[in-house]
């Protein structure tokens, strides 16, 4: 992997990549994976002590008994997101020594340095799709690419009641449905809501 440098997406300043993060200091990466090997991409990560998250979401099924059964699997394939709390030159490492085929995506505008999420985005992601981070269950998410949740015309909003309390996005129409919609990275996600339940917040 060739030496890049970190950019905050969202022009935030001031961080200290080099030291250990918390709170809303803290950032995050997207990585992508090849041949749906994120699990494993994961396992060598939990080795190096590497926080990071799998969006999941909530997979139905039933045995021959008729009992209805649920797991949490992959939200999507070959993607993870990787927090940067033990520095960007450790992190930068550890990827290196990553035994399977990875790519940390770019900043969209400097595609020669990494792209960084802020923790408070992050944390709006988690609550939709991070069993070890919210036990609220969302219904029916939708994972789009950042570019189809970019294009997609809405006012923003910010939520103001319900499971998703406090989580800002892009409200939509489709179908006759409300949907906010957000983007994390290169990830895009479409949720159901009702209208009432947001408010209009200023661009």
């Amino acid at each position: 992997m060739r030496d890049f440098k970190a950019t905050n997406t969202n022009n935030n300043h001031g961080v200290n990549f080099d030291s250990p993060h918390n709170d809303d200091n803290s950032v995050w990466i997207s990585v992508k994976t090849f041949f749906s090997q994120e699990t494993k991409v994961s396992d060598y990560l939990k080795k190096h002590g590497t926080h990071h998250f799998i969006p999941t979401v909530v997979r139905y099924s039933t045995d021959k008994d008729g009992k209805r059964l649920s797991e949490r699997v992959p939200a999507i394939h070959n993607l993870l997101f990787v927090r940067l709390d033990q520095g960007i030159s450790q992190v930068k490492n550890i990827l290196d020594g990553c035994p399977y085929g990875i790519y940390v995506y770019r900043h969209p505008e400097q595609p020669q340095q990494w792209g960084l999420i802020p923790e408070r985005d992050m944390r709006e992601l988690r609550l939709i799709c991070d069993a070890d981070y919210s036990d609220v269950e969302i219904s029916e998410p939708q994972f789009i690419t950042s570019k189809e949740s970019n294009i997609k015309v809405g006012r923003k909003v910010r939520v103001v009641r319900g499971a998703l309390m406090g989580v800002t996005g892009k409200l939509i129409r489709k179908n006759k449905k409300y949907y906010l919609v957000r983007t994390f990275g290169d990830l895009g996600v479409m949720v159901k809501v009702s209208r009432w339940c947001c408010e209009s917040v200023e661009e």
